[in-house]
């Protein structure tokens, strides 16, 4: 009998092993899993960020009209998607076209990105980080600190200095992405 329960519990303790864990599998194949990229659900800044017009915002990502200062993302960026690809490769999807945003915005645009699996930190474009005429996106790439990171969701916390900002503050942003679907 006890031959029996100690095959039992090490096929158990196999079995469990053989799982994949978040914390055991490579950010960067988590990354490149999502093969439609990854969109935004959720951006909360913590202080509260506040916008030009002193409107102060929690959830970015809620409801609101950029154009008017009441809200933090225009519409059209509710839908871009980050691919994670091979070799370092970031393509930015853009999603839904509209006839009024941007040229810069109308087309998947080429990026690279690098991730410390170590320091669990991601380098990489973010489609809302442009300069400040909004014909292009930045030349400085953010640095992240993955919060978590499954198939289903990806958590990064990222440090913003905000000089063009009337309010001039440092804000502390929690993203969430989920696939693209």
């Amino acid at each position: 009998m006890k031959k029996v329960l100690c095959v039992m519990a090490v096929a158990a303790l196999l079995m469990f092993n053989g799982c994949t864990n978040t914390s055991e599998t490579p950010i960067t194949d988590v990354l490149k899993s999502a093969k439609k990229g990854w969109v935004m659900t959720s951006v909360k800044s913590v202080p509260a960020y506040t916008l030009a017009s002193g409107v102060s915002l929690e959830e970015l990502f809620a409801d609101g009209d950029h154009e008017h200062n009441t809200g933090f993302f225009f519409d059209y960026e509710k839908d871009d998607a980050i691919i994670f690809g091979e070799n370092g490769v970031e393509t930015i999807d853009p999603g839904t076209l509209l006839p009024e945003a941007p040229d810069a915005y109308q087309v998947a645009t080429v990026a690279t990105y690098t991730v410390d699996e170590v320091n669990e930190e991601i380098l990489f474009q973010m489609p809302w980080e442009y300069n400040v005429d909004y014909t292009m996106y930045d030349d400085p790439f953010e640095k992240c600190t993955v919060q978590e990171y499954s198939k289903d969701k990806l958590v990064l916390k990222y440090t913003r200095n905000d000089d063009d900002n009337p309010a001039k503050s440092q804000n502390t942003f929690t993203i969430t992405y989920v696939p693209a679907k």
